[in-house]
């Protein structure tokens, strides 16, 4: 088995030849309450804008739930916390983006700070340094838009599942070392979950070191306090 760090892979037994990946994840889920910034669910800001008349809709037309919340008023919160968050310097994270126009509000702060690479065209973000983070809830990687006609009520998820390009975004951002993490609520026992991830990693969709910083290392450097535990992929 190979163990997954934050810049090195090792082997950690004799067994070489077996295609298993080690990597620590934090147990966030369980620890929500110690941290010393702010910590906002799009989702709750969201619901209070939650538009009936598409729910509606969504009973005999699943496509529409996209718009239950709508991608305006995710922005809006998104910009209005933001903005809030630069002018009283206070050090916030954002959990459940699903907007391209989002990352790049956050890429542009992170590019002003110095932390673009021309070497690796990516991001080397100390977290540590930074007011404001962002995470994309597994979810909104696993499915799209197209998904509502097959998946249905199953994806009616707050924020909801967005159009193709929305989901490459997450992807993109998440490659570029801008999106700090992937939120889960039980990375473990969710074999859904566990599937996706490897067939990410097989696909190489997310990079295995990319993979462990967006489940670790990044929220550490940006303060979290939490329980970590192991998480093993096959590839």
């Amino acid at each position: 088995m190979k163990q997954i760090f934050r810049d090195k892979i090792i082997n950690i037994d004799d067994n070489i030849t077996d295609k298993k990946f080690l990597l620590k994840k934090i147990n966030y889920e369980k620890n929500i309450s110690n941290n010393d910034f702010d910590v906002v669910f799009l989702s709750d800001l969201l619901e209070k804008r939650k538009n009936l008349e598409m729910v509606e809709k969504s009973k005999t037309k699943p496509a529409t739930w996209a718009n239950v919340y709508s991608p305006k008023d995710e922005l809006e919160i998104f910009e209005e916390l933001f903005n809030n968050a630069l002018k009283n310097n206070k050090k916030i994270h954002i959990i459940w983006i699903t907007l391209d126009k989002e990352v790049k509000i956050l890429e542009e702060y992170y590019k002003k700070l110095g932390f673009f690479s021309e070497e690796i065209n990516a991001f080397k973000v100390d977290f540590s340094k930074v007011l404001i983070s962002v995470s994309v809830k597994i979810e909104n990687l696993m499915w799209r838009w197209s998904d509502y006609k097959s998946m249905g009520k199953k994806i009616f998820f707050n924020p909801p599942i967005r159009e193709s390009g929305e989901v490459k975004a997450m992807f993109k951002w998440i490659n570029r070392w801008v999106t700090a993490w992937i939120y889960y609520t039980d990375l473990v026992s969710n074999k859904e979950y566990k599937k996706f991830l490897n067939q990410e990693i097989i696909n190489e969709h997310i990079l295995v070191i990319i993979l462990s910083k967006v489940l670790k290392y990044n929220l550490i450097d940006f303060w979290f306090k939490a329980e970590e535990s192991n998480f093993i992929l096959e590839y």
